[in-house]
């Protein structure tokens, strides 16, 4: 049973290893809704902290648009977690990597530094994440160009990185469809 408890905004904080980003039309979105209906569901909270595992985008709204504050009293409905970092900076990747918009630099970083407690073996990694084997190692090492192994890589026609070897792609030309097509 989930347990609900009312709590004042300046016992919350955003934590430094947020790796979420929501862009401002749904932010106005957002803002609309919590307006209209306050907040139809709570956020979620590290105990120990007060930083906010999910619901940054509720909190800082509410924080800075008064109507926002004046409709909740200035308290947010929160569910704590009795959770040490690593297991709150998973859950927070673990609630948001499916509906927002991730920044690949912070996530690569809270990645490695979960990868390095070994806290997760990298297939609770791959599984609790969502990923398959080359994005992990891509995050944990934060190098695509290493992990796309240049040398060897068959680059499309469209895009070879700098450091290619010169025969990195074909030199054959391109063919363009022409409408009518006989499979359309």
């Amino acid at each position: 049973m989930m347990e609900i408890q009312e709590i004042d905004l300046s016992k919350l904080v955003v934590p430094a290893w947020k790796v979420t980003y929501t862009l401002r039309p749904e932010l106005i979105l957002i803002a609309g809704s919590l307006i209209e209906f306050g907040f139809i569901q709570p956020i979620h909270v590290r105990k120990s902290t007060g930083e906010i595992i999910d619901g940054s985008e509720r909190f800082m709204l509410t924080n800075s648009i008064e109507e926002i504050s004046t409709r909740c009293n200035s308290k947010i409905p929160v569910v704590f977690h009795d959770l040490n970092l690593v297991d709150s900076i998973m859950l927070h990747i673990r609630l948001n990597r499916g509906h927002s918009k991730i920044v690949t630099e912070k996530l690569s970083r809270a990645v490695k530094r979960i990868y390095e407690t070994d806290s997760y073996s990298v297939a609770d990694l791959k599984m609790y994440l969502s990923m398959g084997n080359e994005e992990l190692a891509t995050l944990i090492d934060g190098d695509l160009i290493k992990q796309r192994n240049i040398k060897e890589h068959n680059y499309s026609k469209a895009w070879v990185p700098i450091e290619a070897p010169a025969n990195a792609h074909s030199s054959k030309a391109m063919e363009f469809e022409s409408p009518p097509n006989s499979d359309r």
